[in-house]
């Protein structure tokens, strides 16, 4: 009996030692070659072989053990058919799982990288909806090859979802909505992840990001406002955004009727130019524009509109353009008035007691 058993370890220890030496040597080859690639990614322009890598990173732990694996069972004979098959079923079903996995991280790195095509733009929309639609998709599809592995007809399953899918979409109507409204939302790529909007009913912000039931506004006092899907859908929105990051900043400037109105025109056109050249946030290609606007309640009103390159930049404008118009109107004696009212009293038109 004693020899028996020795020659039951003698006979399974020429497949281990062949697994562990195809391991081992696979896991050399391994770190080799993608300390190499990783080297070669850093010199390339595109971002896929980056996705490549991290999406086999450990999944490639995996195929080296299934490959060592498969070696070792042809040197080998199972006890068995049924044993045989159920082993060989095992590895296919590792396998699928691991190339599922990677697929399913690659697809997501893709569909949530963000690539500018210009000042403030992203070439695809990153929102954690489309990266859950994609991993739940590859999910499934690898679950059905997994099936279809192991010999398990997939048509009823197939049946049994279907009539199952309209029971809950009966009862799931509100959630449904919000989550084909938020794709929608996300395909049209009307509105982005980083994109400032504002809707019809007040709410303004930054999209933080667009899920399967809500999109996230994050608002300039750093708050959160969490908005259905449907809701945010079915309202107008505005978008600072698109089709151009950059906007027009108009500002207004109010003097005394007494004043030159040419000459204050000319003092205006002259700092406005000034701020252009000097200043990194306005658009220099484009030259301000000065306006004489309207008659004042207590003065005349000029216009300034400058070109800015995007939404946020006109606020490190307010400031300085303020300071120099205000400084400069005083140098040349140009009075800026108080909001003032001329009320004419006549006292004959009064009712008498």
């Amino acid at each position: 009996m004693l020899q028996n058993e020795l020659t039951g370890a003698a006979r399974w220890a020429v497949p281990l030692l062949l697994f562990a030496g195809i391991f081992t040597l696979g896991i050399i080859v391994r770190s080799a070659l993608f300390r190499a690639l990783g080297r070669w990614s850093k010199t390339t322009t595109t971002h896929v072989d980056d996705f490549i890598l991290t999406a086999t990173r450990w999944p490639s732990y995996l195929w080296i053990a299934i490959t060592a694996a498969i070696v070792a069972l042809h040197t080998v004979d199972l006890p068995g058919e049924e044993f045989d098959i159920a082993a060989r079923r095992t590895l296919e079903v590792l396998l699928v799982l691991s190339i599922t996995v990677g697929v399913s991280r690659f697809l997501g790195d893709v569909v949530g990288y963000r690539r500018p095509d210009g000042p403030g733009e992203t070439a695809l929309a990153s929102t954690g909806l489309l990266r859950t639609v994609v991993r739940v998709a590859t999910c499934i599809v690898g679950l059905m090859v997994i099936l279809g592995t192991l010999g398990i007809s997939i048509a009823p399953l197939l049946g049994a979802l279907g009539v199952g899918g309209l029971a809950a979409g009966l009862a799931l109507q509100p959630t449904l909505s919000n989550l084909f409204a938020g794709f929608q939302i996300a395909v049209t790529r009307q509105v982005r992840p980083g994109n400032r909007v504002r809707l019809a009913s007040g709410e303004e912000g930054y999209v933080a990001d667009i899920s399967w039931r809500t999109t996230t506004l994050r608002t300039p006092n750093n708050h959160l406002v969490i908005i259905p899907n449907s809701k945010f859908a079915d309202s107008i929105v505005t978008n600072y955004n698109l089709p151009d990051p950059a906007v027009n900043m108009v500002v207004t400037v109010s003097v005394a009727y007494e004043s030159d109105t040419r000459r204050v025109e000319a003092i205006l056109n002259d700092e406005a130019k000034k701020l252009v050249a000097e200043s990194q946030f306005l658009v220099d290609d484009v030259a301000p524009v000065v306006r004489f606007q309207a008659f004042g309640d207590s003065g005349v009103q000029f216009t300034l509109i400058f070109r800015v390159p995007d939404f946020d930049s006109q606020y490190q404008i307010w400031n300085e353009l303020y300071h120099r118009i205000f400084e400069r109107l005083r140098r040349e004696n140009i009075e800026i008035p108080f909001p003032t009212r001329t009320v004419y009293w006549r006292g004959d038109a009064l009712p008498r007691a």
